[in-house]
């Protein structure tokens, strides 16, 4: 990743407390996370916190010192003015629903900071999903909020159940019965004969295996 891929999130916390966090999950070890915060919000949940250091990204905390009106926004807008006199190539995606921040977008386009460089968004996620990036987990996460039929995805959760029952009332009594987790796995990862015949192999052995695989066979062929 270049440095003009990297992004670096900027947490406008009294704005979008931990709603805005949503995403963390997704952070790269090469992105860099700031989150502003004050007296009024202090409190960040352990999930998101184990988020950020399993994530290896770089992490700063700026605390508000002195209490107003826009304060916060105020230090957020100073260090992006930081940023860019710095040289800094990459893109800053500013967590906040604060409108107020499209003016500073404003002035720093004026100054030929193109428009991408700057994100202005509600939550990590949606920074993520608007920088563009050609990236797995940019990928994962727009598949993840892809639109699926209620009806469609019943249907297929009771098919998978049916194949579960299946399997279980085929193995039991039997001296695989306390693997039926394991061969139900087993099913759903391979469909086609051959490569469920190896998986089977290699996942129980070639005397398992094999026994596992005609029992299998068998039920299909019922």
């Amino acid at each position: 990743m270049g440095e003009k891929d990297k992004l670096h999130f900027l947490i406008d916390y009294e704005n979008v407390r931990e709603a805005g966090l949503e995403g963390l999950e997704h952070l790269y070890d090469t992105d860099k996370i700031t989150i502003f915060y004050s007296a009024a919000c202090e409190k960040i949940s352990k999930r998101s916190m184990d988020f950020i250091l399993q994530s290896g990204c770089s992490f700063q905390a700026v605390r508000l010192k002195r209490t107003g009106k826009n304060a916060l926004d105020f230090y957020i807008v100073s260090m992006i003015g930081a940023f860019f006199g710095a040289g800094f190539a990459g893109k800053v995606v500013v967590v906040s629903k604060d409108k107020g921040y499209i003016a500073m977008k404003d002035y720093w386009m004026e100054q030929g900071i193109q428009s991408e460089r700057i994100l202005l968004k509600a939550t990590v996620k949606d920074g993520i999903l608007a920088s563009n990036e050609n990236s797995a987990r940019r990928r994962m996460i727009s598949a993840g909020a892809s639109q699926l039929s209620i009806g469609k995805e019943y249907a297929k959760y009771q098919e998978r159940e049916r194949l579960k029952k299946k399997i279980e009332t085929l193995f039991a009594g039997t001296e695989y019965e306390d693997e039926v987790a394991k061969i139900f796995e087993l099913t759903e990862a391979e469909k086609k004969p051959r490569d469920l015949y190896l998986g089977s192999l290699k996942r129980f052995g070639r005397t398992d295996g094999t026994k596992i695989y005609r029992f299998l066979k068998q039920a299909n062929a019922a």
